[in-house]
């Protein structure tokens, strides 16, 4: 019989479970199954921190729908991955976090890398475990992809001990592996409540729908454009549901924000608001909703039916599967009036911010930025946005073409700055043929700019352009709206760092911008380069996101 080890075994679950690829760094207890990648065909993404690792296996899964996994050594290697798993938690994306733990026999002796792990991430996971037995490693590793997976999304963890991992005496014939780990059903939604849910669809004359993160990893693209083609309601998306239906779709209305004028003008004329797949909180918050209007709101969580809102009917199943039950019972009906009423109020946002855009003020103006590069978005981009005033303006100005194509530190309410590099990387591996751009401010870039050396190494092409305007943007422009003027900022302002060298240094293409006539030949210089290119453009500090 042949014997293998414990690297081994978790890395035939994750190949029978379709695993792509893992993030991580080297380490002495976890390298058993890093060995073992390339016999199981799925290549080891060596990173510069594990931090990083982390946003990738996020990044992996908010673009592709499907689980991230990401990997680091004992102790310090965990902890530097702790970050991420706290963001997939507040994202509820699936993400498989696995580390390294020290022996059993070093436990509480003072011995390297041993640190008391699981609790640190008991309450940020749906699922977390220490393997007690090698021989049940593929048990513990297949329970965690199918309850990350599951029901509403989210991380889970496993450690392993080293001297598990390590064993080479396991008996592969004496091991039991399931057949498959994960279910396809899916919740379906009450008959009685779907007939109810339809009634209040066909009778309503100005309806909305808010689609969020559950609507994308039910995997419902398909079923929403027929649901809102059928019905005439027009559709406004957000978090990881950003592109579900494009933007340029003539039903969709782009983003919901609760600061975006556009979202709260139409949920205050609304006479029925369906929220489908998401939560109320950062960026889209309870007053958004007026007391008083009919809400539908489906979810596959029952207590997130009510929370924070007084609904009217609640539907406790997949939206995807939600949707399906609905459509035969919902009219084939046109609502032109209300959609073109909605559809006027976002020409004037336009024309609004229109000025800006064609702006030639030095330093840059930030919308000038964004209008070049909305101009370079099409079906076949992804866009990754990151920092604090440069992600709002990405948001509110550039399309999301399609579901999994624009991915943003705004995702949920954790907002950690550098997901823009990493959540780059992981589009570009799981969309080898679209193009990758993320708009990051220069403050995030520096989180992850080492990661352009993993770009170089496995040659992954994304393009960075960096709003640069050499300071912590978005907290000097709100502190100063209520700071006194005898008072300095403090920690604020960074140098006018060249980032575009620094890349063109680790062998990429680098090119800085301060005219703006020139941003957009300098974007398609990058994108043309076929190399990992940074635009450092640098933009004028004294510009506040806002309406």
């Amino acid at each position: 019989m042949a014997r293998v080890n414990g690297g081994q075994l978790v890395q035939k679950v994750f190949k029978k479970e379709g695993v792509r690829y893992i993030f991580g760094i080297p380490g002495g207890h976890i390298y058993p199954m890093m060995e073992s990648c390339a016999e199981n065909g799925i290549p080891f993404i060596g990173v510069r921190h594990e931090m990083n690792a982390s946003f990738m296996a996020e990044g992996w899964a908010l673009t592709t729908g499907d689980i991230g996994v990401c990997t680091g050594t004992a102790g310090p290697g965990f902890t530097n991955l702790v970050t991420g798993i706290a963001n997939a938690s507040c994202n509820m994306v699936p993400v498989l976090c696995m580390a390294g733990k020290a022996r059993t026999r070093e436990a509480d002796r003072n011995e390297l890398q041993d640190f008391n792990q699981l609790p640190m991430v008991a309450d940020m996971t749906k699922h977390a475990r220490s393997v007690p037995d090698g021989n049940r490693i593929p048990e513990y590793i297949g329970r965690a992809i199918s309850i990350a997976k599951s029901d509403r999304p989210g991380p889970v963890y496993i450690d392993i001990p080293r001297e598990k991992m390590e064993a080479d005496n396991y008996e592969e014939d004496d091991i039991v592996f399931q057949n498959t780990y994960v279910t396809t059903s899916k919740a379906a939604g009450c008959e009685s409540d779907i007939k109810k849910a339809a009634e209040l669809i066909n009778k309503a004359e100005r309806p909305m729908i808010i689609a969020g993160s559950g609507a994308f990893f039910s995997h419902s693209a398909q079923e929403l454009t027929a649901f809102v083609e059928k019905t005439g309601i027009p559709v406004f998306t957000r978090n990881a549901a950003r592109g579900l239906v494009p933007d340029n779709h003539p039903l969709c209305m782009g983003i919901a924000a609760g600061q975006h004028p556009i979202t709260r003008s139409t949920a205050e004329e609304a006479d029925l608001i369906i929220i489908l797949g998401t939560r109320t909180g950062y960026t889209l918050t309870q007053d958004v909703f007026p007391k008083g209007t009919p809400i539908i709101r489906v979810d596959i969580g029952a207590a997130a039916l009510t929370d924070q809102l007084d609904i009217t009917l609640g539907v406790v199943g997949d939206v995807a599967t939600v949707l399906r039950q609905l459509m035969p019972l919902v009219k084939e009906t046109t609502h032109t009036n209300w959609v073109d009423s909605i559809r006027e109020s976002l020409d004037g946002i336009k024309m609004f911010m229109g000025e800006a855009m064609a702006s030639d003020q030095t330093p840059i103006h930030p919308l000038r930025l964004c209008g070049e590069l909305a101009k370079r978005v099409d079906k076949d981009t992804i866009i990754v946005l990151d920092g604090g005033d440069t992600a709002s303006w990405g948001a509110t100005t550039l399309p999301a073409m399609g579901p999994g194509q624009q991915l943003s530190i705004a995702n949920g309410s954790f907002g950690p700055l550098g997901v823009g590099v990493p959540y780059a990387i992981a589009a570009k591996l799981a969309h080898p043929e679209k193009k990758v751009i993320l708009l990051t401010g220069d403050g995030a870039f520096g989180y992850g700019a080492m990661e352009y050396d993993t770009c170089m190494r496995y040659g992954i092409k994304i393009t960075t352009v960096i709003l640069n305007d050499s300071c912590w943007g978005m907290i000097k422009n709100s502190e100063a709206r209520k700071a006194s003027s005898d008072k300095e900022f403090v920690g604020l302002y960074l140098r006018e760092t060249h980032y575009e060298q620094v890349v063109s240094a680790l062998g990429g293409y680098g090119e800085l911008v301060t005219d703006p006539a020139g941003i957009g030949a300098a974007i398609d210089r990058a994108l043309a380069s076929e190399l990992p290119a940074v635009v450092n453009v640098m933009t004028d500090v004294n510009i506040p996101f806002g309406f």
